[in-house]
C-alpha cells in the first residue's frame, strides 16, 4: 500500500502532463501531414534538430525564446526537404523519413563535436530554460492547483492546441482543404485545389510543431541537450498517428497513455527496479496499443477480404482456355 501511494499521487499526474507535452506537440504536428495523405516518419529527426538548435540559439543569444525560434527554423528546413523530396520528386515517404532521421542524428552529433569540442551533452554555458508560469489562484485549489500550475508556456500550448485543431479542421478553409486532399485527392483536383501546395503547407505546419516539441524537450522539460535526446518520442508519435488517423482527441488520449507510461517508468526507478526494464515500459505500451488496434480491426479486415474475394469469383471468365 505504501508503494502504491508513492507511485500514484499528484506528483505522478504532474509528471505525466510534463512528459506528455513534447509527444503531444509533435503528434499534433504529424496530424497535418496525416490528414493531407502523407505518412511522415521523419518526426523524430525534426524534433531532434529542434531540440539541438534551440539550445544553440539560446546559448548564442542568451534568450530562450530566440532559441525556440532557432529550433523551429531548423525543423522547418528539415520539413521543407521532406516535402521537396516526397511531394515534388515523389520519393518514397518512408525512405525519405528514415534518411532524414539518420541525417538529423548524425548532424547533431557532428555539430556538437565541432562547436563544443566534445560529444555527449550540452549544459551550463549560459543556457537558460523557458520560464515557468505560476497561476496566482493555484494555491487555493489544493491538489488541482498543483496539477494545473507550474508549467512552461509550451506545455499549456500543447494542450490548448487540441481543441483549436479540431476547430481548424472543421471550420477553416485550409483545414477543409487539407482533409479533402488527404481523403479524396481526385475531388480536390476537380475543385481546383493544388494538392502540392496543400501538402507543402501541411509539411511546414508539421515542422513548426515538431520544432516546438524539440525546443520544449531541451529548454522546458530539461535545460540541456544530449545526443539523440528525442529518445524515440517521434516514433511514438507516429504510432499514435497510425491508430488515431490524425484526430486530435485520439491523439491526446494516445499521448496521455504514453506520457503516463513514461512518467511511471521514471518513478519505478526509485523503487530499485532494473533500469533496462523501466526504460522498456513506454515501448511495451506502444506494442500493446498497436496490438489492440490490429485485433480490433481484424473482423473488418476479414470482412473486406471476403467481400473482395467474392467479387473476384463472381466475375465471368473472358480469357481463352488453354
Amino acid at each position: 500500500m505504501e508503494i502504491l501511494e508513492r507511485l500514484f499521487n499528484v506528483a505522478l499526474i504532474v509528471a505525466t502532463l510534463r512528459t506528455t507535452a513534447p509527444i503531444l506537440l509533435v503528434a499534433l504536428g504529424g496530424s497535418f501531414t496525416t490528414k493531407a495523405g502523407i505518412f511522415n516518419i521523419g518526426l523524430e529527426g525534426q524534433m531532434l534538430v529542434g531540440a539541438f538548435f534551440a539550445v544553440i540559439g539560446t546559448i548564442f543569444t542568451g534568450s530562450p525564446w530566440l532559441g525556440v525560434l532557432a529550433g523551429v527554423a531548423a525543423a522547418l528546413v528539415l520539413a521543407y526537404v521532406f516535402a521537396l523530396l516526397v511531394v515534388t520528386f515523389r520519393a518514397n515517404e518512408v525512405v525519405v523519413g528514415l534518411a532524414l532521421n539518420i541525417l538529423a542524428s548524425g548532424m547533431t552529433i557532428s555539430l556538437l563535436k565541432a562547436i563544443f569540442g566534445h560529444r555527449g551533452s550540452i549544459f551550463g554555458q549560459g543556457l537558460v530554460g523557458l520560464p515557468v508560469i505560476r497561476l496566482p489562484f493555484a494555491r487555493e485549489l489544493g491538489p488541482v492547483g498543483q496539477m494545473i500550475s507550474g508549467y512552461t508556456p509550451l506545455v499549456y500550448l500543447a494542450f490548448a492546441l487540441v481543441p483549436l485543431l479540431i476547430l481548424f479542421y472543421r471550420r477553416t478553409r485550409l483545414g477543409l482543404y487539407i482533409r479533402v486532399v488527404g481523403e479524396k485527392p481526385e475531388a480536390a483536383e476537380a475543385l481546383g485545389i493544388s494538392i502540392a501546395r496543400i501538402r507543402y503547407t501541411s509539411s511546414l505546419l508539421c515542422g513548426v510543431l515538431a520544432g516546438l516539441a524539440g525546443a520544449h524537450l531541451s529548454l522546458g522539460y530539461t535545460t540541456m541537450f544530449t545526443e539523440n535526446m528525442s529518445s524515440g518520442r517521434g516514433f511514438m508519435a507516429v504510432a499514435i498517428l497510425i491508430f488515431s488517423n490524425g484526430d486530435p482527441w485520439r491523439i491526446l488520449a494516445g499521448c496521455l497513455l504514453f506520457g503516463f507510461s513514461d512518467a511511471l517508468s521514471l518513478r519505478l526507478q526509485t523503487l530499485g527496479i532494473s533500469s533496462y526494464l523501466v526504460l522498456a515500459v513506454p515501448y511495451l505500451v506502444a506494442l500493446a496499443a498497436l496490438f489492440a488496434l490490429s485485433y480490433r480491426a481484424r473482423p473488418k479486415l476479414i470482412r473486406e477480404t471476403l467481400e473482395s474475394m467474392s467479387r473476384v469469383l463472381a466475375k465471368p471468365v473472358t480469357g481463352k482456355s488453354l
